[in-house]
């Protein structure tokens, strides 16, 4: 009898040691996954998003051009270009100056006087031209707002792989060109 009682409990033993096995394999695993999600926020994620409020009617289109990267850079700059509609209809000072490219200072005073000037016009239906550019990482685009005639050009800046706006005062030659 004594034989047999520990055979079971050597049994028991072996299963519940292969159970804790199991679990700290998926902990380890859900640790291991949990790290690959925050790395991948942090690193791979876009740097500005739209809102779901408020809402913007724009139109991005690239200038009648015989080169074909003027429309591939239309599509690459529309969603920097949206967001940037959108903290302008807003009245967004910050969310503007976010926008700002890497070299630049004074986005905050250039930000409120984007909103002073052209915030009403974000009201309204803005049509956005990408200009022809001679550098793959410049680009100038022009923004008609149709609600206050007015037209704006900005210019657009790409570093470390990001459309960025060149407001306020700077070098947008002096970032990573990536």
């Amino acid at each position: 009898m004594a034989g047999g009682l520990g055979d079971g409990t050597r049994r028991n033993g072996a299963e519940l040691m292969k159970r804790r096995g199991i679990l700290l394999g998926c902990g380890g695993l859900v640790v291991v996954l949990g790290a690959v999600g925050v790395v991948w926020w942090n690193w791979f994620r876009a740097p500005y998003t739209l809102a779901d409020s408020p809402g913007i009617e724009v139109t991005v289109r690239a200038e009648k051009s015989k080169y074909p990267d003027v429309q591939e850079t239309a599509e690459d700059v529309d969603t920097v270009v949206r967001v940037y509609v959108q903290r302008l209809r807003a009245g967004d000072v910050e969310g503007l100056a976010e926008l700002a490219g890497p070299a630049y200072d004074g986005a905050r005073s250039a930000a409120y006087d984007q909103v002073r000037e052209f915030g009403e016009g974000a009201r309204g239906h803005v049509d956005v031209t990408v200009l022809e550019g001679s550098v793959d990482y410049f680009n100038a685009i022009r923004l008609t707002y149709e609600k206050t005639d007015q037209q704006q050009e900005l210019l657009l800046v790409k570093d470390d792989g990001y459309w960025w706006v060149g407001l306020g005062e700077g070098d947008p030659a002096a970032g990573d060109q990536s």
